[in-house]
């Protein structure tokens, strides 16, 4: 209870109405469910502005009254007649101030917007059809709202269909980052035009930043090139030392680069997708704990161990966390899809790759020491010739759901069960280093609960087999439950246990901070096992002027250790804040406190930490 209070008392102090007890939000979702109740019996009392947000119903009234069109209640075995576009300024509502910067941005032409519709004029109405063509719509980078409405024509038998949309704001500095112990660790930044000329393509200078190091160059990405549903992704960049930049050297310690061209899949129609990509990394990989470098515990004449406590060695046995690795890899796939109630999918693929660490020059250890870090940190230096074959299947049983990843915007959520599996062969025939066999295997079933939750079982696998031996296995599996609205807002729960074996790769799974232990140190645990559980109490999102905001309680826990045996389970609480702005980003400002319910070598019990965001925490 006392959490309670004081997340009411943070929304309280920002002059913002504590969203936990304002009942208009409670009434206006219980009016959405009882709509929404009505539309899918198809009664022809349905009501379809009822079952949309506040939001999106300004927008649709906005767009009803400009183009004088009708709602029609019943259009349920008709025939589409035509198909009105609507797509509404970013800044529709709000002082004159605001709609003035409307015109610094490029709106999405109608023709754009009319390629991307799944139903088309001269087929029946569906509720199915009309989901799919939402979601093809319904693209984060573009759009707040995406509005399919059946609306009155004089044809008998005929329904006409008004397709609203609202853009987001596209000529912008996009931000996505993380702030921790004191430290802005993560960053994607870019100065792009999200919407260039109306096509919905996105032409950006962008920044990535870890904190180790900063890559920047020029991104393109076209979902819809030339119209043929072909999507181009493009991004070159110079990666630079992050530390050497900000003391004022222009360091480049390597570059980057991924090229991708697809025939997607782009409806559930659709029979045939193929592609292919090229991708490369020449720079230097790091791993931090909290900010700074992990260490390799590396005793002359021994081995090296990488997960333990620097405070109990000699530090002249401690060597930095570090290495160059060189990276590429080119791939072509094709997928052939089929099925009604259920989709399969069979996809045919070859790739090349290679990866090949080195030491850094600057390497400060000994020549026996080096042996010792090349064996304990880097992984496998390969060439890779792989041909794969893969088969997978899922339901296509969609629905839209709010208030779960973001405020107020609808999310699709696809239920029932979900399954892939595929198998690659890697020769020397085809100029390949190595003769193995990889396999791996995923699945889940995701189960509707109430009127808008949701939960979900998942579970994976992985292996390798070279010379006899099965090596490089990876398990896992996870439980996620989103329950129904309750109230003032919704319970989200995520467990998941994650688990490697003879693993050649000296990979590990980590723990700490922003990743889902907010109140202990980054990347704090490290191991083999991992063990989390992540669970937020996230109200509804309250309408604030051009924002929408909430508060959520949280709690974390999470293990990790070579082994199930040395697994010690670590947990804190917290309060958060969230804001959304729905004319510039789907993506929502996270505020979290977080307290440690344990002590450790870099944590105290109580002692609380501050994170901010740019996303939900999971």
């Amino acid at each position: 209870m006392r959490l309670v209070w004081i997340a009411c008392a943070v929304a309280a102090a920002l002059a913002i109405p504590c969203a936990w007890v304002h009942a208009d939000v409670r009434a206006d979702r219980a009016a959405r469910d009882a709509a929404q109740k009505l539309c899918e019996t198809q009664d022809p009392s349905c009501d379809w502005l009822a079952t949309l947000s506040s939001l999106e119903r300004a927008s649709v009234t906005r767009g009803l009254a400009a183009r004088g069109l009708t709602i029609e209640p019943a259009p349920w075995g008709k025939t589409v007649g035509k198909i009105y576009i609507y797509n509404e300024d970013v800044f529709a509502e709000g002082s004159k101030v605001l709609r003035f910067f409307n015109r610094l941005h490029y709106t999405t032409q109608e023709s754009t917007i009319r390629a991307d519709l799944v139903l088309q004029e001269g087929e029946l109405w569906t509720t199915e059809r009309t989901m799919e063509t939402a979601r093809r719509l319904r693209d984060p980078s573009f759009s707040s709202v995406v509005v399919l409405l059946p609306v009155q024509t004089a044809v008998a038998g005929q329904v006409d269909v008004f397709v609203v949309t609202r853009d987001i704001w596209s000529l912008r500095l996009n931000t996505q980052y993380t702030f921790q112990e004191g430290k802005l660790t993560n960053l994607s930044m870019s100065i792009s035009e999200n919407n260039f000329l109306g096509t919905r393509a996105i032409a950006a200078l962008a920044v990535t930043m870890d904190q180790g190091a900063i890559a920047t160059g020029p991104l393109y990405v076209d979902k819809n090139l030339f119209g043929k549903y072909i999507e181009l992704r493009a991004r070159v960049d110079a990666v630079l030392n992050r530390d050497d930049l900000f003391d004022g050297d222009w360091n480049r310690e390597g570059s980057q680069s991924t090229v991708s061209v697809s025939r997607q899949l782009w409806s559930l129609a659709s029979k045939w997708g193929a592609g292919m990509s090229f991708s490369h990394r020449y720079a230097i990989d790091r791993s931090f704990r909290g900010t700074s470098l992990r260490t390799v515990h590396c005793p002359e004449g021994g081995q090296c161990e990488v997960n333990f406590e620097p405070d109990l060695v000699d530090d002249s046995e401690e060597l930095p966390f570090i290495y160059r690795m060189k990276r590429w890899g080119v791939s072509a796939y094709g997928t052939r899809q089929w099925g009604e109630s259920v989709k399969h999918q069979l996809s045919l693929s070859y790739g090349v790759s290679s990866q090949r660490p080195e030491l850094l020059s600057s390497f400060p250890g000994t020549e026996a020491q080096a042996a010792a870090f090349i064996d304990a940190v880097f992984p496998r230096s390969e060439l890779a010739s792989v041909a794969s074959i893969g088969y997978g299947f899922f339901t296509p049983t969609f629905n839209t759901l709010r208030n779960i990843s973001t405020f107020d915007l609808a999310e699709d959520v696809r239920f029932g069960p979900d399954f892939d599996v595929s198998l690659g062969i890697g020769t020397k025939v085809l100029g390949g280093d190595n003769n193995f066999q990889r396999a791996s295997a995923s699945g889940g079933w995701t189960f509707p609960w109430g009127r808008d939750g949701f939960w979900r079982l998942g579970a994976s696998i992985s292996t390798r087999r070279q010379s006899g031996d099965f090596i490089d296995n990876s398990a896992g599996g996870s439980v996620r439950i989103t329950t129904p609205t309750l109230g003032y807002g919704r319970i989200v729960a995520l467990t998941s246990l994650s688990t490697l074996w003879d693993n050649t790769q000296n990979t590990f799974f980590t723990v700490g901070s922003d990743d889902g232990l907010r109140g202990f140190s980054i990347n704090e645990f490290a191991g083999q096992r991992l063990l989390k559980v992540n669970l937020e109490a996230r109200s509804l999102p309250f309408p604030f002027w051009v924002f929408r905001v909430g508060g959520v309680l949280f709690y974390d826990g999470a293990a990790a250790a070579d082994t199930l045996r040395e697994m010690h389970y670590y947990q804190n609480v917290g309060v958060g804040f969230r804001l959304l702005v729905p004319q510039t980003s789907r993506e929502l400002f996270r505020f979290d406190l977080a307290f440690p319910l344990d002590t450790t070598n870099r944590t105290t019990a109580g002692h609380p930490r501050f994170l901010a965001g740019f996303e939900s925490a999971f």
